[in-house]
């Protein structure tokens, strides 16, 4: 247990430049969307660091499912019933994924849903949460354009992530699996943040409260 409590500690303070935090893009893939009855089948992540999408520093891990990779979890994720059989367990992922992670900003599209699903996964095990910063990029794309986009979200769908995709021309590539989805995201943010300094925006605490 000592480890989760290690992970968490001496966390980025909010006046450190942004070129110096080190940011984990991940994604979570799920039997559903309801965070109380469905299950996570997969964990990615990449770690963003001056800017850069660091490949090197990346994650990815299956979680063993036996009741899961029926036709549909095949139709959205690629994912066959012998894949997931052949994952590690589910408080195992978890474990990892925390190390992985340690006190870096987590970044997520639609945030909220996949810190969701990784508390119910730890609390279950290990009667913990997450508590890094947490930045969500539809929240932040929202905040950074305040413009006609912005106006007409609640209508088009402009914030879900393909649409966020295809509006700053990143090519939709393994789309839908944790490991494609967690980089195409940290592509975005690469491109959020570019914008970000442009608007002044300097250190982990303008990025986190402004």
């Amino acid at each position: 247990m000592c480890r989760y409590v290690r992970a968490f500690e001496h966390a980025p303070v909010f006046g450190v430049s942004l070129d110096k935090v080190r940011f984990v893009v991940f994604d979570t893939e799920t039997t559903g969307f309801d965070p109380v009855h469905d299950s996570v089948i997969s964990i990615g992540a990449v770690a963003l660091r001056g800017g850069s999408i660091d490949v090197h520093d990346s994650f990815e891990v299956l979680v063993c499912r036996e009741t899961a990779g029926d036709r549909d979890a095949v139709t959205v994720h690629g994912l066959l019933r012998r894949d997931l059989v052949a994952g590690i367990s589910e408080d195992e992922a978890a474990s990892r994924f925390v190390e992985y992670a340690g006190n870096s900003v987590l970044v997520a599209q639609h945030a909220d849903f996949d810190i969701a699903m990784m508390n119910r996964v730890l609390k279950r095990h290990y009667g913990l949460q997450l508590f890094n910063d947490v930045l969500d990029t539809a929240s932040l794309a929202k905040r950074l354009e305040k413009g006609p986009y912005y106006n007409l979200a609640h209508k088009s769908g402009e914030y879900r992530l393909d649409s966020l995709l295809e509006r700053y021309d990143i090519r939709l590539f393994d789309r839908h699996t944790a490991a494609g989805d967690a980089f195409l995201t940290a592509q975005l943010f690469q491109r959020l943040l570019q914008s970000a300094g442009e608007s002044g925006i300097r250190t982990l605490g303008d990025l986190l409260l402004k």
